[in-house]
C-alpha cells in the first residue's frame, strides 16, 4: 500500500533535515500502514515515512513533513493553525 514504508529511511537523518514534525514509531507494517492511511493532511502537510532499526528490531515510522516550519511554529509544536 504505502511503498515508501518500505524504504530504508533512518528516522534520525530525517528528522533532522527535513521539516518533519510529528511521527509514530511501530514494530509491525500494517499498523504503520493503517496509520498512514487514516492520516488527515492541511495545506502544506505531508506524509513521510519509512523502514529503520534499532538496538530491538526493525521499526516502521510515519510522519507529517510540513512546507513552512516557521508558520507550524517548530518541530515540537501542535499545529495551532489547523482548520
Amino acid at each position: 500500500m504505502n511503498t515508501f514504508l518500505n524504504e530504508f529511511r533512518s528516522l534520525d537523518a530525517i528528522k533532522v533535515s527535513e521539516c518533519l514534525v510529528t511521527w509514530h514509531i511501530f514494530r509491525n507494517l500494517l499498523e504503520a500502514e493503517d496509520f498512514a492511511s487514516n492520516i488527515m493532511l492541511g495545506d502544506g502537510q505531508h506524509i513521510s515515512g519509512g523502514k529503520d532499526f534499532d538496538s530491538i528490531g526493525p521499526l516502521w515510522w510515519v510522519g507529517v513533513v510540513v512546507d513552512d516550519l516557521e508558520h507550524w511554529g517548530n518541530h515540537a509544536a501542535v499545529n495551532k493553525h489547523a482548520a
